[in-house]
């Protein structure tokens, strides 16, 4: 592993053990409840669900590796509900496993090289995996405040 794939890996091992610890706050079903359009399950499945579709090499490659990805957000929101917790400890193992297997095979150069995610102005994977480690702490910013607001503990920086 070169150097800027090392910096990459410690950056979303954190991402990693804060989506493990929002993902453990899944108890009773306030995580399920859409309110002010929005939902703590919701929000935490569209973290997790960007990693999976940033760590393509294009949005037409992208293939989800669930089934609520299906569907259009109202939908998706209403699938959420039937999930549990299972679900989103699974669906976190997958992407994390995908997540360092991708990394490991990068170099530098590779790292420094446009993907079919140049259209959307990204000038590299590596400013593509910058952007994504940004989207990840603006939700789990979003998720942690929710605890606070119930009254629990924050998700703990990492």
């Amino acid at each position: 592993m070169n150097e800027i794939s090392k910096a990459l890996e410690i950056e979303m091992k954190s991402v990693f053990k804060m989506l493990k610890n929002a993902v453990s706050r899944i108890e009773g079903d306030y995580w399920k409840k859409k309110e002010n359009n929005w939902m703590y399950g919701y929000v935490l499945f569209h973290t997790i669900e960007a990693i999976d579709y940033y760590l393509s090499e294009s949005a037409e490659e992208w293939k989800p590796l669930n089934d609520v990805s299906n569907y259009s957000e109202e939908k998706e929101t209403e699938a959420l509900k039937t999930k549990d917790k299972h679900f989103f400890e699974e669906y976190l193992r997958k992407i994390e496993e995908k997540t360092f297997e991708t990394l490991e095979k990068l170099s530098d150069e590779k790292l420094l090289e446009k993907d079919g995610f140049g259209k959307k102005g990204f000038t590299s994977r590596l400013h593509k995996y910058i952007y994504l480690i940004r989207h990840c702490m603006v939700h789990l910013g979003e998720l942690s405040k929710t605890l606070r607001d119930k009254g629990e503990e924050n998700i703990k920086w990492e």
